[in-house]
């Protein structure tokens, strides 16, 4: 860890566009920022996990190949198994089996705490809509319930007997977890917001019911207070571009240009004054 400053990720949440990701931290790590802490929400908080085991350009370059063969069954199961739980009356569309599959298959530590680089994991308490950040915890527990889009996926209880209470996608509260980052920085400390956040900017793609869901959740994150952070604090934007239009939230098939452009808004980053005048 660096004695002059920390730097400090922050990924957010974005379904497909989590590539992006991928992208943004290639360019980081090859020009040597290294994350010294990550908070993380949603798929954002998968990308941060993986990365946190062995933060390396290797590791890199293994979630990449994770990116390249996702497809939405990869994290929701078959789509038949939607028409059962709908059925059974079940408040969701999809089991989270086939995440915490990926997630026992691909992270080698059982346990958030246990992670080479701490992790700050980003989730909604379903009864607040408060965000709520683990620093510890079981990991296919805590990402489960920080990528439970409500309606898709289940709500996932976190908490000790008796008292466990019921977590949401992070995105519902803050798509971009700034406020579990805010806490965290001191000054002279560098955060690096990894943003693949779509804003809205029209209706006419609504095609389906998830898309109306994404479209409000994307909607309510444009009129929340931003965090507030030490002014001797850097925080500093990489962000993919809002107007690329990639499809619904499982389409992946955008991955390769994502990851691309990714890559490129780090560049940018990393080349913009703000960060050689310091």
């Amino acid at each position: 860890m660096s004695t002059q400053h920390r730097d400090i990720f922050v990924l957010s949440g974005g379904g497909s566009r989590g590539a992006g990701q991928v992208g943004m931290l290639r360019a980081l790590l090859a020009a040597g920022v290294r994350p010294d802490l990550m908070v993380a929400g949603s798929v954002g908080s998968l990308n941060a996990c993986f990365l946190a085991a062995d933060p390396t350009p290797a590791r890199v370059e293994e979630l990449a190949r994770v990116w390249a063969s996702m497809t939405s069954t990869t994290l929701t199961g078959p789509r038949r198994s939607a028409l059962g739980n709908l059925a059974r009356l079940r408040p969701y569309l999809f089991s989270n089996d086939a995440l915490r599959l990926l997630v026992e298959r691909l992270l080698p530590a059982n346990r958030l705490e246990d992670l080479a680089v701490p992790v700050r994991v980003a989730t909604t308490d379903l009864m607040t809509g408060r965000p709520v950040h683990h620093d510890v915890g079981h990991l296919p527990d805590v990402l489960c319930a920080s990528a439970a889009l409500p309606g898709l996926l289940p709500p996932v209880m976190i908490g000790p007997p008796g008292a466990a209470r019921a977590h949401v996608d992070a995105g519902v509260a803050e798509n971009v977890p700034l406020t579990g980052a805010a806490d965290l920085a001191r000054p002279g400390d560098r955060v690096w917001v990894l943003d693949v956040t779509k804003r809205p900017r029209e209706l006419r793609q609504l095609r389906t019911p998830v898309d109306v869901l994404v479209a409000a959740l994307a909607g309510s994150i444009m009129n929340r207070p931003a965090a507030a952070f030490d002014p001797w604090v850097r925080v500093l934007p990489v962000k993919l571009d809002e107007d690329y239009d990639c499809g619904p939230v499982f389409d992946f098939g955008h991955t390769a240009t994502l990851v691309r452009m990714g890559e490129q808004a780090a560049a940018a980053a990393l080349a913009a004054p703000a960060l050689s005048a310091g």
